[in-house]
């Protein structure tokens, strides 16, 4: 139904005439949910619009004719156009938001607060799981009766108060057996986690029922299950994918910026408790959060760029987002500068979130960014950056800021600043490869003791090709593809 294009000018909806045309676009996009699907395409010119946009349905496009060419004016922030959601606007929602219509009303009636569910929501048991090796692909569960091939699940594995889980996210290093987890990690450690990471979930197709007891997953475990970490597969519940907003420019009123974390939602596209969603080609002016990822499963970003007023964050990946591509990206240099007291991000991790791939970007201002809460198995590949103008983010007890298996790969760093890019010396079990433009290694300080935010001891991470720049094979995705074919 995706094939299905409906010209908003037969809907009577024109560019350029001054009058607020939301409410006409969100009945269309409606519309196309309730019939199965399909393409609203936008001709060039420019739209006002006095609130966000919600696509609430699978298989539905939103086509503009080009950045620059069809450009939607939001004329007010989401905390004044809905009425709500106090400051937590600083770090998710958009004005074209992609989000089911119970997460919606779920959200609402929790005034959009972090330390309250934000993910899916996540539905009934299908079936237990036994305890597995990282790498397998084959899962051995009590029963296959209520699991179907091609189906999204939810593998749902617990957080014990013994913390085995996380110790599994940091490496199995030594000095995860060490860190102090009740007090500066009692965001994502039990009891005390956010109500989003009391369990580490992760969607994933279920591609074969093997035999009464076993099943075949699309993708390899990231994460061992062990007896002391008891797992599940779940019910993804209500969500939406293949929908995703193409060709046109975001354009916030320009208001003043607020100091940090007080931001009242002049946002570009979030994804959130969604999955193969995506944006292409779209461009955000003025935006508190550029690009959002809350929650999301593999959604891929690609032609994104934003620019104007400084903004907070250009993309926010936070609170199991898993398996979501950021390519071809450009966060351009800032018309009006950072006012006092507010804080850039550039391109965020956060939330035990894993899989996530950044590649094939310029930034000309911002850095790499973690807010804690232990991000693993993440990639970072072919970035040229002018670090500055940003730092790093999270509570102090959020915990450490990287978990395993962060790779930097083929950085050009234009300005010698470290912060965020050579890590490590920060993060367990990864991987700093070809980084340029710096004069030495380091995370440019995130790893002093007094921040709690690394593990003491050897944490098992190398630094190679230091200072080396690595050509054609400065994207690692790219060379992974090559040596097996996806």
């Amino acid at each position: 139904m995706v094939d299905s294009v409906t010209p908003a000018q037969s809907l009577g909806i024109r560019p350029d005439t001054g009058v607020d045309v939301s409410s006409a676009l969100q009945t269309a996009l409606d519309r196309l949910g309730a019939a199965g699907g399909g393409v609203l395409k936008l001709e060039p010119g420019r739209y006002v619009l006095d609130r966000p946009l919600f696509v609430s349905d699978s298989n539905v496009v939103l086509r503009g004719a080009g950045k620059g060419k069809t450009i939607l004016y939001f004329s007010r922030p989401l905390r004044e156009s809905l009425d709500g959601g106090g400051n937590n606007w600083s770090w998710t929602g958009g004005q074209i938001f992609f989000i089911a219509r119970e997460r919606l009303a779920k959200s609402f009636a929790n005034d959009f607060a972090a330390e309250l569910s934000e993910c899916f929501l996540w539905g009934s048991t299908l079936a237990a799981v036994a305890p597995a090796t990282r790498g397998a692909d084959v899962l051995f569960v009590d029963s296959t009766a209520d699991l179907t091939a091609g189906e999204m699940v939810a593998l749902e594995v617990d957080n014990p108060s013994n913390y085995r889980l996380l110790k599994e996210m940091a490496g199995n290093i030594g000095g995860a057996n060490t860190y102090d987890w009740a007090r500066y990690g009692a965001r994502i450690a039990t009891p005390t986690a956010f109500e989003d990471l009391q369990a580490w979930r992760w969607p994933v197709k279920v591609i074969e029922i093997l035999s009464p007891r076993s099943v075949r997953i699309e993708q390899p475990l990231r994460i061992s299950i062990h007896r002391e970490t008891p797992a599940r597969l779940r019910e993804l519940g209500p969500t939406i994918h293949d929908s995703g907003v193409e060709g046109l420019t975001i354009e916030n009123k320009l208001i003043p910026q607020t100091a940090h974390n007080l931001h009242p939602g002049s946002n570009g596209v979030c994804f959130q408790a969604v999955y193969d969603c995506w944006a292409k080609d779209v461009h955000v002016l003025n935006a508190d959060v550029a690009f959002g990822l809350t929650g999301a499963k593999s959604c891929t970003m690609s032609g994104i760029s934003a620019g104007g007023r400084s903004l907070h964050h250009f993309v926010a990946c936070r609170i199991l987002a898993h398996d979501n591509l950021i390519e071809d990206f450009h966060l351009e240099d800032f018309t009006v500068p950072a006012v006092r007291g507010s804080v850039l991000h550039g391109l965020n991790l956060e939330g035990l979130s894993s899989g996530n791939v950044y590649r094939r970007g310029l930034m000309e201002t911002g850095l790499f960014d973690t807010h804690r809460q232990l991000p693993f198995e993440n990639l970072r590949t072919d970035i040229t950056v002018t670090n500055k103008d940003a730092g790093v983010g999270g509570a102090g007890d959020a915990g450490p800021y990287f978990g395993c298996r962060i790779v930097h790969w083929g950085i050009r760093v234009t300005n010698d600043k470290n912060l965020g890019m050579e890590v490590s010396d920060v993060a367990p079990a990864s991987l700093t490869a070809g980084i340029t433009g710096l004069t030495s290694p380091g995370s440019g300080g995130l790893d002093k003791p007094s921040a709690h935010g690394s593990f003491t001891g050897d944490i098992e991470s190398e630094s190679l090709g230091f200072g080396t720049d690595l050509g054609q094979g400065s994207d690692l995705l790219d060379l992974q593809r090559a040596i097996a074919a996806v």
